[in-house]
């Protein structure tokens, strides 16, 4: 980052991914049958923030990619969440290896 608008313009973007993440993760337990704990709360809240914002990964291979798509890719990863993210690498591992 060149400046201080840039540095802003990143906090604000990442800011807005960890709360689409939060969101998504909000939605999931509110149409789940599980029981609800607070642990269960902040722990699906704080992992699917973190796999939205880890979205910014796309910038390396797409610089110019619109924020809209960003954000996209940012509720998917969130909304595959760490099972399916795992789920999908371990296809793409096997269909490598074969």
């Amino acid at each position: 980052m060149s400046s201080h608008s840039d540095w802003q313009t990143a906090i604000g973007q990442a800011s807005g991914f960890g709360l689409l993440g939060i969101l998504v993760g909000l939605g999931q337990l509110l149409a789940s049958k599980e029981k609800l704990t607070a642990r269960i709360v902040w722990g699906r809240c704080l992992s699917t923030m973190g796999l939205s914002m880890a979205a910014g990964v796309v910038l390396l291979a797409f610089p110019g990619v619109p924020p809209l798509a960003q954000i996209g890719v940012a509720a998917a990863l969130a909304s595959l969440g760490t099972s399916g993210l795992e789920r999908l690498v371990q296809r793409a591992i096997g269909k490598i290896g074969e």
